[in-house]
């Protein structure tokens, strides 16, 4: 018998509730096998009789206790990170957050800035960048940006602000040159940066705060990104109080796409914008931006349900979905059509059309099981519908339901074999599940499908690198290359946000493996 199968049922799930009690983190369905190799692993390590002997370890208050859980929240957590991620939330701040704040504060010159599971210091370091960028007296202001991680390792890691190339998939050449300097292929950031951030290991469930004789009081923002989606809900509403207490009146708060969905979030104020959904702590002065006004004078807001929210390089690769007629319109369906209208559901007098627009404005308010079920609806009036199913699998793969999104990806494809946008978004739940030699089959089925795949052969080439196969990285990558040689230069490729073929051809190549 495998160690594996030493973990009964009843103690994977005393696990489960011990570990989400410590730290928030609940071990999903998906991931209970690997879950059991890493206590396994562990258990072997210290050379415990059994795991159940090694849970007693993990629940008793010890120093070997409070050891041997530093060592088992690096296993559990995924530190993967990199400089400039979510262009749009980064460009939300940049062009409203950040020019609201400078202007508030303008008296005092100071503001204060918290990166929540800011692992190895990607996220906070991107920050004060990018306020170095806009602020035209900088010298002049107080700026505190604190990057918080429960893992030990990262937080130390982040200090050192030492990173590898592929931290910087996707950031501008200038930016490297400005405030890194490249030894022996790592790039070490400048000390004018790192300087103006400082780190902290913080447990968001067990740790009390805000405190007076912490820096972690009084933001004027906060940042919390990819974290909560690993969080049970008790744990999540936990964690919700304390940051909006660490909150100025008036500070925002910015999460990841989709991962509150669930959530009372009625001690806040949201601010919806097209890149993102803003949370403000009420106070004497609310967030007044033309960006809103405009919102909630046309009454239009357009759903774009972002690719898996769950860690860093899945963001950002599939495709984007358009709001729901752009979609209908640029594909040429006849949402009208008579058999769309044939359900003892859903009333004869209104069109699909007119349905999908409800799910939409149903995604727009987080309201996402609702939405489902609308889907649902509509796919008993038309079950040959593609476009239902693929939109159902990004919502269920957005809120971490992976078996539910496979299913909904598989059903598109029997409509639709040859389509690629659902092979994508199995290839990344496969990787988030870390079925690597999986998530390499659909790459290439993808390339099989369609050889002039960019995102395929780039996704490929990252997977390669990533296991040290420098030699197959490098040949994807130049076969990417040598697609984006021949494109028109203003063709844009889906499957990365829409970028043109002459936009990342430069990235790519300033951009060494």
């Amino acid at each position: 018998m495998s160690q594996t199968n030493l973990l009964k049922e009843e103690l994977i799930e005393s696990f489960n509730c011990l570990i989400a009690k410590q730290t928030g983190i609940v071990i999903r369905e998906q991931d209970r096998a690997s879950f059991c190799e890493k206590i396994c692993l562990r258990t072997k390590a210290i050379k415990a009789a059994s795991p159940g002997d090694y849970y007693q370890l993990l629940e008793s208050n010890t120093i070997e206790s409070y050891q041997e859980w530093e060592k088992l929240i690096v296993l559990l957590t995924n530190n993967e990170s990199y400089f400039y991620r979510d262009k749009e939330q980064l460009n939300l701040l940049k062009t409203q957050i950040f020019p609201e704040l400078i202007k508030r504060k303008q008296a005092q010159k100071t503001i204060r800035i918290c990166s929540a599971g800011c692992s190895t210091g990607q996220e906070p370091y991107t920050l004060a960048i990018l306020l170095k960028e806009i602020l035209p007296d900088f010298q002049q202001w107080n700026l505190l940006i604190l990057g918080i991680d429960i893992d030990r390792g990262a937080i130390e890691e982040a200090a050192r602000g030492i990173y590898e190339p592929w931290s910087f998939r996707g950031v501008d050449e200038e930016i490297k040159r400005r405030y890194f300097q490249k030894i022996n292929n790592q790039y070490h950031l400048s000390t004018e940066i790192k300087k103006l951030v400082k780190f902290q290991t913080v447990n968001l469930v067990q740790d009390l705060f805000p405190q007076s004789q912490s820096e972690l009081r009084e933001m004027d923002l906060i940042l919390c990104r990819n974290v909560f989606i690993y969080f049970e809900s008790s744990a999540i509403t936990k964690v919700l109080d304390k940051i909006c207490h660490t909150l100025q009146p008036s500070g925002y708060f910015l999460t990841g796409h989709t991962e509150l969905s669930a959530q009372n979030l009625s001690q806040f104020d949201k601010i919806v914008f097209p890149e993102s959904i803003v949370y403000q702590r009420p106070g004497n002065k609310k967030l007044k931006l033309e960006n809103e006004q405009n919102l909630v004078d046309k009454k239009k807001l357009s759903i774009t349900p972002q690719p898996l929210v769950t860690k860093d390089r899945l963001t950002a690769q599939v495709n984007p979905v358009k709001t729901l007629k752009q979609y209908l319109t640029a594909n040429n369906l006849n949402v009208n059509n008579s058999s769309y209208t044939k359900s003892k559901e859903i009333p004869l007098q209104k069109t699909t059309e007119e349905f999908l627009i409800e799910v939409e404005t149903l995604l727009n308010q987080e309201k996402y099981e609702p939405a489902i079920e609308l889907i649902k609806q509509i796919l008993k009036i038309n079950p040959n519908y593609f476009y239902a199913y693929y939109l159902l699998s990004q919502i269920h793969a957005n809120l971490g339901q992976y078996e539910q999104a496979i299913q909904s990806c598989q059903q598109a494809l029997k409509i639709d074999s040859f389509a690629v946008s659902p092979y994508y978004l199995l290839a990344k739940i496969a990787e988030e599940q870390g079925n690597i030699e999986e998530a390499k089959r659909i790459l290439k089925q993808i390339i099989y499908l369609e050889p002039n795949s960019v995102g395929a052969y780039l996704d490929l080439s990252h997977i390669y690198n990533q296991e040290g196969d420098r030699q197959r990285a490098n040949k994807m990558r130049e076969s990417a290359l040598n697609i984006l040689k021949e494109l028109p230069p203003q063709t844009k490729i889906k499957e990365r946000g829409n970028i043109t073929a002459a936009e990342l051809l430069v990235g790519l190549e300033r951009t060494e493996l």
